[in-house]
This record gives structure tokens, sequence and C-alpha cells, in this order.
């Protein structure tokens, strides 16, 4: 764990700006009350955080806004056959030997990271009849993008694509180590919250994720004794919702 100690005219206001310089959620992280403030002198606290939660931020500067419809613009370009076929694109390999899914939907990716001007190799394993397709390259920050919006554009773009085309199986895209690093802060994050729900008695409704994501949270709290987890919402605000048993 790292620390950052942040001073401001209020205990509050001093957690908000350490929030926003590490760019993290309240409960991503915890708090000490160093100082709490007074008439002639500032609050002081000292904040406590997994530097694998702000890497993902250091990794690109794009802004949520702009990922996925930076991905959609590179999808709507795979219709132009020109484009497809520019011999300045790099040209992506992709490793996929079992199955036409993997083929289909590998095919599709090696050419959007065309696109992309991005040089990588997809790789794809099956689990229980779902496919997983990881990136391995040179600068994934391209099509990882700030806090993982870029890639989960491209996996909602993905899982849309094979749908429309008739496959009923789930597919999930990573890029590099990210998906690691990912599940390694979701399963701190299912604990921390679980713990809280049980200090509070009360339910805590997580940000929302995809389904790979909200399948990583279930799994880590299936055995967690004294909490249930249940998703509520339509995609793509689906979210779970962590509840103390009575």
């Amino acid at each position: 764990m790292k620390s950052i100690k942040v001073s401001a005219r209020n205990v509050q206001k001093a957690i908000d700006n350490a929030l926003k310089e590490l760019n993290l959620k309240q409960e991503d992280v915890d708090i000490k009350i160093i100082d709490e403030g007074g008439l002639f002198r500032k609050a002081k606290v000292e904040i406590f955080y997994d530097e694998s939660k702000v890497i993902d931020d250091k990794i690109s500067e794009e802004t949520n806004e702009n990922s996925a419809k930076k991905v959609e613009d590179k999808v709507e370009d795979l219709t132009d056959d020109k484009k497809v076929k520019a011999d300045k694109k790099p040209k992506n390999e992709t490793t996929c030997n079992n199955g036409d899914l993997k083929e289909f939907a590998g095919e599709f990716l090696s050419k959007l990271f065309e696109l992309f001007e991005v040089k990588v190799e997809i790789n794809c394993e099956i689990k229980d009849d779902e496919y997983f397709f990881v990136a391995q390259g040179e600068k994934l920050s391209k099509i990882i993008g700030c806090r993982g919006e870029t890639m989960n554009a491209i996996q909602e773009v993905l899982k849309n694509y094979v749908r429309n085309n008739g496959y009923t199986q789930k597919v999930y895209f990573s890029a590099g180590k990210y998906k690691d690093i990912r599940e390694t802060t979701l399963i701190e994050l299912a604990k921390r919250t679980a713990k809280k729900a049980l200090r509070i008695g009360k339910p805590i409704r997580l940000e929302p994720m995809n389904s790979y994501d909200r399948k990583v949270v279930h799994t880590a709290l299936q055995d967690y004794d004294g909490v249930i987890t249940q998703s509520e919402g339509k995609e793509p605000h689906r979210r779970i919702i962590v509840i103390p048993k009575k």
C-alpha cells in the first residue's frame, strides 16, 4: 500500500482533493484523519491506496467520453475495404486454431487493430464454452484507454458483433496483463465492500461493470460468510449489490 497526505480547509475537502488526484473512488482507499483542522489550521488526512488501482490512469490520457466513440469509428472503417487492405497498416497475427468462433472473432479483432495502427498478437483461450481473447504487443495503451474504457468498448463491440452473426457463446477481450491486474483489484474491492456491508448492516451498490468484471466479483464473494451478491440494471449500466444476510 502507498499513501499520500493532503491538507485542505476541512476533512472532506482534503479527502475529495486526494481522490481527484488519484482518480479513485472513496471505497477504493483507506483514510486516516491526521488533523481535523480548526479556526487557524487546515485539516490533514492520509490516504492509503493500492498502486495497481491507479496504473490504469497512467496508461493513457484518453477520456472516458471519447473511448466508445473512437471504437465505433474504427468499426465503421471496417466496411471500407481500402482502409482494411492499406499497405501501411501493420499485419496482426491471430492464434486461433480450434473452432469457427475463434477464427471469426479473431479476424474481426485483427482488422480492427490494423485500423488502430497497433501491431499485436491476438491469443484466444476457451474455458467452459467462453472465449477469452487477449492482445499482446507494444503500445497497448492505445487499445486500453483511461481506466480501461477503450478496452471495455472493444469488448462490447466484439460481443455485439458475434451475437449479430448468430453466435451464442460469451466472448471477452483484454489487453496485456490488464486482465490479471483488474481481477486482483476487483477481488480486493469485493472483500472490502463485503466487510463494509457487514459493518454498516446495509447493502452496498458498486459502480457499473461489464459482465466479466461482475463475474469476478460474484465468484470472489460466493463463499464469503455473511453476504450475498445480486446484479441489477441493464447493460451497460448493470451493477452488483453486496447484501448482508439477515
